[in-house]
């Protein structure tokens, strides 16, 4: 199997990238209604943005957690700083390079350190991803009722629910010294074992909860109406946007997702956007964050201890600061 970028790629993510860039410095090309919304970014409650950009990290920690324990029951043990570190730093390609190149790299990364390399990795991917469609089916249910989508996407994970355990079924026909046994393995063994399926099923779901409330707090941060009600309504419209992302972070993508959702909710257009901008921006922000951090942890081995306590103590500083200058800055 072949995860290489290619030059299409590259293309994308730098024509993405500069579209960003351009919005960020003249947001009044793109129309008035870009330029007031982003004035409205600006007004938001800083110390909710904080608030979401921790529920986006802790989305990560979660996931990477689900896979842990997924990977645990293939018998290919990690610790936990190991695998959230493998993890986050496909979070951070995801930030910058489009089409979800990140999971390429996840796949790579944890594929290292697992017998049956990419194989029993991509089976994990599946199986953790089946379990969380779980989850999103339920929120996607929620937004189907209020009228945000319609009933077909509910339909759609259902069926490749359905669909799963029926591999899981099949999966015990297998070889697992064959290829299709290694991709198989998640599903087998997590079959095999209710409470490691129970316990990937409680960090799925942590990690839907942590992003409804990181959603939730980007609402509550720019004064809508009904925040938790807007987080459970937006996270499945920008989650089914993700299915296909465009531009690095999904940013954009997710933006448009967002105002969309809560126009349906009777929110304005203008604050919709708004909300829309914040919410991308800090999911970037926080899955780059994470995946320098994540880069950093993994290459810890390889760095001069003075190089490593620099970056750590840059790091740092620059959080304390920024912190500083949003939150306690205007406070004091």
């Amino acid at each position: 199997m072949r995860h290489h970028l290619t030059l299409r790629h590259f293309v994308l993510a730098g024509a993405s990238l500069a579209l960003i860039a351009a919005l960020s410095i003249a947001p009044g090309m793109f129309g008035t209604k870009v330029h007031h919304a982003l004035a409205g970014v600006r007004s938001a409650e800083p110390r909710l943005l904080w608030a979401a950009a921790t529920g986006f990290v802790l989305t990560n920690v979660c996931a990477a957690m689900a896979w842990r324990v997924a990977l645990r029951a293939c018998r290919a043990p990690l610790t936990p700083l190991d695998a959230a570190s493998r993890y986050c730093v496909g979070s951070g390609v995801n930030a910058f390079v489009p089409l979800h190149a990140g999971s390429a790299v996840r796949l790579a990364l944890f594929g290292c350190r697992v017998e049956g390399g990419v194989w029993t990795v991509a089976g994990v991917a599946a199986a953790v991803g089946a379990i969380r469609s779980v989850w999103l089916a339920v929120l996607v249910a929620v937004a189907s009722t209020a009228g945000v989508l319609p009933a077909w996407p509910l339909l759609a994970l259902l069926g490749g629910v359905s669909g799963s355990v029926l591999v899981a079924i099949a999966a015990r026909r297998f070889r697992q010294s064959s290829r299709v046994g290694h991709v198989l393995a998640a599903f087998r063994e997590l079959s095999r074992s209710p409470g490691e399926l129970a316990v990937v099923a409680w960090w799925s779901l942590a990690g839907a909860m942590a992003k409804v409330g990181a959603a939730a707090a980007v609402a509550s941060a720019l004064d809508v109406a009904h925040p938790l009600r807007a987080g459970l309504i937006v996270i499945p419209a920008v989650e089914l946007a993700a299915v296909l992302p465009l531009t690095p972070g999904n940013v954009g993508v997710a933006s448009a997702a967002v105002a969309l959702a809560l126009s349906a909710q009777g929110v304005g257009s203008q604050l919709g956007i708004s909300t829309g901008i914040a919410f991308g921006a800090v999911e970037w922000l926080a899955g780059a964050g994470v995946g320098l951090v994540g880069a950093v942890v993994l290459c810890r081995p390889r760095l001069n201890r003075w190089v490593l306590y620099a970056t750590t103590a840059t790091g740092a500083w620059a959080l304390a600061w920024a912190f500083g200058v949003t939150v306690l800055g205007p406070a004091l």
